[in-house]
């Protein structure tokens, strides 16, 4: 949003739906007890200043496109699966009791017959952890949100109370740095874009890193499937475990290129979903075995790849950002100078930020 005074536009407002009744000062909480205008003009530019420093807009763009994506696949998630809460003890027992009617233990080589149907009933099970991850993540940004658009409240009226301000010493004539605040607004231009490409990579990359991890958990489970001393019980458990985990991650490898805006999965990822759906099975087979812990470890590699490559992006995107905001902040370090000693030449030095000073004084400007 544009305050009017040069200070520079908020750029991604535009994508911003905040429903409230026009900002209203609030003198007794916005003013400082004895403080001249002056004063007051430094402290909401400097307020201004630490309040956008986060760039808050830019994450609440991020957060809004965010959730879009999410609701549809949450929509479309609904529409095929049952809604049930599944937990991984009811997960595990559901796939045990299939193996168990289907005598699948005492007799792995019926395995490779019903291998389709376990995966179906495995499929159905995994939609619902999917499912419920969405839904999670879902209700995680929309608190932010509501903080974010806290945040964004608060400086549109931090700028409300600068623009009553400036009408009140300059009115609607020519106020002094006129060309700085032209050059502010460019630089905040630029700062802003960047900073909205270094909000999507450095929350791709959070995404990234967490489904590293949940990988490197999901590993040692796996390997516990195939230990043969160990009850078919426990071997399932074991990979409804890690086949949990691998979901999981495969949920946050999704949303790294949801914010991205990168929607086709690579063929580690397509890969990964397949070889997830046939997990139970091959664990009774070495060399089908073998093969799953090869794709779980390649889409692994392909997250560090991943990784990789936002940093090196961003890297760069840090340093431009980085000249950016010293630019931004050097011209408005100019421009308040500039409205300070026009305010000291007018003799206007010691009046009091209030009310009715203000207003009396935009009466006379008037």
């Amino acid at each position: 949003m544009c305050d009017g005074s040069g200070m520079g536009c908020m750029a991604s407002s535009q994508r911003i739906s905040v429903s409230t009744a026009p900002t209203q000062v609030s003198w007794d909480r916005a003013a400082v007890k004895g403080e001249t205008v002056a004063a007051a003009l430094v402290r909401l530019d400097d307020e201004i200043a630490k309040s956008e420093k986060a760039f808050p807009a830019a994450r609440l763009a991020v957060i809004t496109a965010e959730m879009d994506s999410l609701q549809q696949e949450i929509n479309t998630f609904e529409e095929n699966t049952k809604p049930a809460t599944i937990t991984q003890d009811a997960y595990a027992k559901t796939i045990h009791q299939l193996f168990v009617s289907l005598d699948l233990y005492r007799r792995p080589m019926l395995a490779s017959e019903n291998e389709d149907f376990v995966a179906n009933v495995n499929r159905k099970e995994m939609r619902r952890l999917e499912l419920s991850w969405l839904k999670l993540r879902h209700s995680e940004l929309q608190r932010e949100r509501r903080v974010l658009h806290a945040q964004i409240l608060r400086i549109r009226s931090l700028y409300a109370q600068l623009q009553q301000l400036l009408e009140s010493i300059w009115g609607d004539s020519l106020r002094p740095g006129t060309p700085l605040e032209n050059e502010l607004t460019r630089a905040r231009g630029l700062r802003d874009a960047l900073a909205s490409v270094s909000v999507r990579l450095r929350a791709a990359a959070e995404y990234s890193h967490a489904a590293v991890r949940l990988l490197d958990d999901a590993l040692p489970s796996w390997k516990l499937t195939s230990v043969g001393n160990r009850s078919g019980w426990e071997r399932t458990s074991a990979c409804a475990e890690s086949c949990r985990l691998l979901v999981q991650a495969r949920c946050l490898e999704r949303g790294a290129r949801r914010v991205l805006a990168a929607p086709a999965a690579p063929r580690a990822a397509r890969t990964l979903r397949l070889a997830l759906d046939y997990a139970f099975t091959d664990t009774l087979h070495d060399h089908k075995y073998q093969r799953a812990t090869e794709i779980f470890v390649q889409f692994k590699e392909a997250l560090v790849q991943l990784i990789d490559s936002i940093h090196q992006v961003l890297l760069n995107n840090l340093e431009n950002l980085s000249a950016s905001e010293k630019d931004v902040a050097r011209y408005r370090r100019q421009l308040r100078s500039a409205r300070v000693n026009a305010i000291v030449q007018r003799g206007l030095a010691d009046l009091k930020y209030e009310p009715k000073v203000l207003a009396s004084l935009k009466t006379q400007i008037k």
